[in-house]
């Protein structure tokens, strides 16, 4: 299974649908590199787990979380997100040699874009999730 980033909202938005990004997992040092050269958050500085849903992944693996030190679920403004995501949208734009497959990277950040801007006019926060996807 590949992983995908995913945008998770605060508070759900109907009509929204969530954009799941496999090219920008795939390539998130990279990416995270580009944000940092452009002085925008790296996307993987934007992610976060709900905690029953990341106790119950690591039950399922075998592991035992009451052992370890789960880390609260922390929110972003949509605001922050669509400042990462429109720099690596020129970055990739302007440097698609420096990517295998740019157009995926591309195609998946405009997805994200869309679920941020309409999070923005909300005022609801958002994070990235990482997720396995088929």
């Amino acid at each position: 299974m590949a992983l995908a980033f995913v945008v998770t909202l605060q508070s759900p938005l109907p009509g929204v649908k969530e954009a799941a990004g496999k090219a920008l997992a795939r390539e998130a040092d990279r990416l995270d590199t580009s944000a940092r050269s452009r002085g925008v958050t790296a996307l993987t500085s934007l992610l976060s787990e709900n905690q029953e849903a990341l106790i119950a992944q690591l039950k399922e693996e075998g592991f035992d979380p009451t052992k370890m030190r789960i880390p609260p679920e922390k929110w972003y403004s949509a605001a922050e997100g669509l400042k990462t995501v429109r720099a690596l949208t020129e970055y990739v734009t302007a440097n698609l040699n420096n990517f295998k497959q740019p157009n995926p990277i591309l195609r998946d950040l405009k997805a994200a874009e869309a679920v941020l801007v309409a999070a923005e006019a909300k005022g609801i926060g958002f994070h990235f999730t990482k997720t396995a996807v088929s």
